[in-house]
């Protein structure tokens, strides 16, 4: 009797699988993630194939055990790693490919077998808008004549999506000390709910994790203006020895981009809520470490005895005081990991943060080109911005 039930059983799952009813893939089957230069993995002013690797998202598939192919850019870069030049890591060869605009590792031959479809200076709107046929890295995440990111991405059919954009659409406003800047409130919001439309509506996905936007007039790339001329509590990127009128953030100004902000932020967390998809407030981590400092943990969460900050070269920031360093990203993959665990009941590992602070050559080996205040790295920031914002 028992064999019988037994046979009976295998017999309606045989059934239910060829007809279509069966269980639906493993939640991390087929990874893929939509962003902007968080996820895409710059670090230091450039995107190179040395430290894509480390950035979150692929930490996360690792854990995951799934495969997460990337649009490598061969080294140094489209641009460079302000890093790499001064510690002269870059033969006088390599300079081609940056003054070239960049190329990929594949050539662009395995393109339909990449997972991160996040790109440099991509705002809400351009994920969706944007096609390869733009250039830059557009055409180095998309190919030259690539379909736009999101649709890349659901073309692939994925079970689990991590999101994180819409820094783009305030941060500008904050680098380039211009409010001009800030994406319009009603435009962020058609444009995200038809992002989240088009997600939502994607059949394969079980699984989604959405991150906001940290606190932009909080980064390291900006310093209090020490300057009497100007309203107590402006803002100067940190390159400048004193603020000027056309650089500089009024108090005024650092509010309006937290009123844009928050109000980006509900956006993102009402859509998390109401669709049951899990949630990181990276504002209020964020916020947290600004506060309090981080102590790196290791795989299986202990302390390490070793701290970072959101202060420049406190070991969260790369070198633009802006995007995460090798450490940084280390320290999101595993918020993110507990945003996803506590969402879906799974068992994700964790990043040995320590293990990445000792591979990261910033951490061990830092180099302060503030020295350099208003010279060549207070060009090449502006031209990135002025760039890609």
């Amino acid at each position: 009797m028992g064999k019988r039930i037994a046979l009976t059983a295998l017999f309606v799952m045989f059934v239910c699988s060829t007809s279509g009813f069966a269980a639906t893939a493993p939640l991390f089957e087929r990874y893929y993630a939509i962003g902007d230069s968080l996820t895409h993995g710059f670090q230091s002013g450039a995107v190179e194939e040395t430290r894509q690797p480390l950035a979150y998202a692929p930490r996360i598939a690792a854990l995951m055990g799934t495969e997460f192919n990337l649009p490598l850019l061969k080294f140094p870069g489209y641009l460079v790693n302000i890093e790499d030049v001064a510690k002269g890591n870059i033969r006088w060869w390599q300079y081609y490919y940056p003054l070239t605009g960049g190329s990929r590792v594949d050539g662009y031959d395995d393109q339909n077998s990449v997972n991160n479809f996040s790109i440099t200076g991509t705002t809400m709107s351009q994920i969706f808008t944007h096609s390869g046929s733009e250039g830059g890295f557009f055409k180095l995440v998309l190919g030259s004549d690539g379909d736009p990111a999101l649709d890349q991405a659901l073309a692939k059919n994925p079970t689990f999506l991590s999101v994180w954009l819409g820094n783009n659409d305030v941060l500008g406003a904050a680098l380039s000390t211009d409010t001009a800047a800030l994406t319009p409130i009603e435009d962020f919001r058609d444009d995200f709910e038809y992002l989240i439309s088009r997600i939502a509506s994607k059949d394969s996905i079980q699984g989604v994790v959405i991150m906001n936007v940290p606190d932009v007039t909080c980064i390291a790339y900006l310093d209090e203006a020490d300057n009497p001329d100007l309203p107590a509590g402006s803002y100067k990127p940190f390159w400048l020895y004193e603020a000027t009128e056309g650089i500089v953030l009024t108090p005024d100004e650092v509010e309006l981009i937290g009123q844009r902000n928050a109000e980006i932020n509900q956006e993102i967390s009402d859509a998390a809520y109401a669709n049951g998809w899990a949630f990181v407030d990276v504002h209020e981590i964020f916020s947290e470490i600004k506060a309090y400092g981080h102590e790196l943990k290791d795989q299986y969460g202990a302390g390490s005895g070793v701290f970072i900050s959101t202060d420049y070269l406190g070991g969260l920031f790369s070198l633009d005081g802006v995007h995460p360093s090798v450490t940084g990203h280390a320290v999101a993959a595993n918020h993110i990991i507990e945003g996803i665990n506590g969402t879906y009941g799974t068992g994700l590992g964790y990043v040995d943060e320590y293990q990445a602070s000792q591979t990261d050559t910033l951490f061990q080996d830092p180099y302060d080109p503030r020295g350099l205040i208003n010279g060549w790295i207070g060009r090449s920031l502006h031209f990135i911005i002025d760039l890609f914002d």
